[in-house]
């Protein structure tokens, strides 16, 4: 009888893995990620090798190391990227259906289920790396790789799938919700990245930077070997580690750490500017007596707020939250940069670049994401339907989801507006006096502005508009930020791509360029800097202008269309 269930489990009937496999056929987002990747990695390949290789078939013989490395490096940025999205939902998804606890209840054993998930879940990815076949061949027929190299990057490439996936099912297992896995996952994969680029850790870890010709060998056997054992036992620690919380953190409660704080930075805000009313309008009873239940609420049931004044309090009772306290302490460091730059050197303007860029940076990655989240979390935790009794209109209820990001907007562009004053001021100081120096100041202050104003209200209300088409949450925030991120890097690339391939005078770059918001703050910051190759033309102001203008347009109909339609987006017709 044993020897019969060990020959029943040496089968793989495997049920979970076929509904696994079955359900990602039937999703018509699978075969256009498949497309879409194809296009973009045969079109980047193509790209690398008109640039580099396109002298003639004679002189690119002997150069497939450049097109092989590129096509290895693609590939595992792939990874990073594609696959913990793909695993991240595995065991968390099933926690947001409550589905956990009814897998339990088959005759599955938690081995059983984590390595049908694992499993199930990793054959899409490996599909993604089956697309780079011919364009290896294409390398290899180029001459200057071996064979022993193609069998090093397919090893370096498999073993990484094997302990990104792990790892990502690991962050399944332990987080409640698919976006905290993802995030998670992401944060471990870039912590070993950073980790694994210190010391000797690169060529213990990775494969060889350098491929070299070898008549033993020898040369692989140490890197590649080392790294499939570390490989191999970090796959396995993961998939370990799944296994003994599975049903530990099977039905742990959805916290939201990052949420919280902002929530405390909100109420913290609100009332902040109760207090400040009473003492600024002393007369004013209604303000008083509100300023007394913040006062009543932060001293507890024990405080007794006669011995309190509304001065006293605010100074030594309302406390700073963590977040409001990480972004004093980011702007003490950003302003000692700034002024150690205007300091050392006040016509380079390094520091307002690195300021200015990191705020953009950190406002395109954090508003698509709560956008999106707005309504994507009201659904994942079934609050959407009771919400949609009440006789608040559809308008109504997108001002109230949308009021702490309308907070967080303007708590980012209060800085960028500082600094763009400081910026004017001191390329009004340092710029050449034959040059028109005012007039320079006064359309950058004005594109500046306009780009904060509009940019940021376009991506809210796209990424809104995202999240109410899009019922699935992680799908709607992945679809969100790669729509942000598109919009920054793929008119640039493109641009250089047609150019490069001949396919677009040189002449037409620049127009196609200014489709990027990237184009227009840097041509922004140009303005008034006295550097080599920094001319604003009148040709590239006019770009601007007309740019911003059309988003000025999008971003009014995708208000005007979210608006109209947010009943029968919310479901309520």
């Amino acid at each position: 009888m044993p020897r019969r269930k060990f020959l029943t489990r040496l089968r793989l009937d495997w049920p979970l893995l076929g509904k696994e496999l079955l359900e990602q056929a039937s999703r018509k987002q699978m075969y256009v990620i498949r497309v879409v990747y194809a296009l973009v990695l045969f079109g980047a390949f193509c790209f690398y090798y008109l640039r580099h290789l396109a002298e003639g078939p004679v002189l690119a013989l002997g150069r497939g190391m450049g097109p092989f490395q590129f096509l290895v490096s693609a590939q595992l940025v792939t990874i990073y990227l594609f696959l913990p999205p793909l695993m991240a939902g595995a065991l968390a998804e099933e926690k947001e259906r409550d589905t956990l606890g009814l897998l339990f209840l088959t005759d599955l054993t938690p081995w059983e289920l984590i390595l049908q998930k694992y499993v199930g879940r990793l054959i899409p990815m490996l599909t993604l790396l089956f697309l780079s076949l011919p364009l290896l061949a294409i390398a290899y027929s180029l001459g200057g790789v071996s064979v022993g190299m193609l069998y090093a990057s397919a090893a370096t490439l498999f073993l990484t799938c094997l302990w990104v996936g792990a790892l990502a099912l690991e962050c399944s297992a332990h987080e409640a919700s698919t976006f905290q896995a993802l995030v998670r996952c992401w944060g471990f994969c870039l912590a070993l990245s950073v980790f694994c680029s210190l010391g000797p850790m690169p060529f213990l870890l990775s494969m060889p930077r350098t491929y070299g010709p070898s008549p033993s060998g020898v040369y692989f056997l140490f890197p590649i070997g080392f790294k499939a054992i570390v490989d191999l036992v970090m796959t396995w620690l993961f998939l370990l580690r799944a296994k003994q919380i599975l049903e530990a953190r099977a039905f742990i409660q959805r916290r939201n750490p990052f949420g919280q704080q902002f929530k405390q930075l909100d109420q913290y805000w609100k009332d902040l500017r109760k207090l400040l009313r009473a003492i600024l309008r002393k007369r004013d009873r209604e303000a008083h007596a509100i300023a007394a239940q913040v006062v009543q609420r932060g001293l507890g049931v024990k405080g007794d707020e006669r011995i309190w004044s509304l001065e006293g309090f605010l100074l030594a009772k309302m406390q700073i939250p963590n977040v409001l306290a990480f972004a004093i302490i980011f702007g003490v460091i950003v302003l000692i940069a700034l002024t150690a730059n205007l300091v050392l050197d006040p016509k380079s303007g390094g520091a307002f670049v690195v300021a200015v860029g990191g705020l953009w940076i950190l406002a395109l990655l954090t508003v698509p994401i709560q956008s999106a989240n707005a309504v994507a979390s009201e659904r994942m935790n079934e609050r959407l339907g009771p919400i949609l009794t009440t006789p608040l209109t559809a308008r109504e209820i997108l001002d109230e989801w949308l009021a702490p990001l309308r907070r967080w907007i303007q708590f980012l562009a209060r800085p960028l507006i500082v600094i763009f004053a400081v910026e004017a001021v001191v390329k009004f100081k340092t710029q050449d006096p034959s040059e028109p120096r005012l007039m320079n100041v006064v359309f950058y202050l004005g594109i500046s502005v306009l780009t904060v104003w509009i940019y940021l209200t376009l991506v809210q209300w796209s990424c809104l508009w995202i999240g109410l088409r899009v019922r699935n949450q992680i799908r709607a925030l992945m679809t969100s930020l790669l729509l942000v991120v598109g919009w920054c890097l793929l008119p640039l690339a493109g641009a250089s791509y047609l150019v490069e391939t001949g396919l677009l005078r040189s002449e037409w770059s620049e127009p196609l360029s200014f489709i990027s918001p990237v184009t227009v703050i840097r041509t922004a910051e140009a303005l008034g800097r006295n550097a080599a190759g920094s001319a604003v033309t009148a040709d590239m102001l006019v770009l601007a202008a007309s740019h911003l203008g059309l988003a000025a347009a999008l971003m009014w109909g995708i208000r005007r269309r979210c608006l109209a339609n947010a009943d029968r987006y919310l479901g309520r017709i």
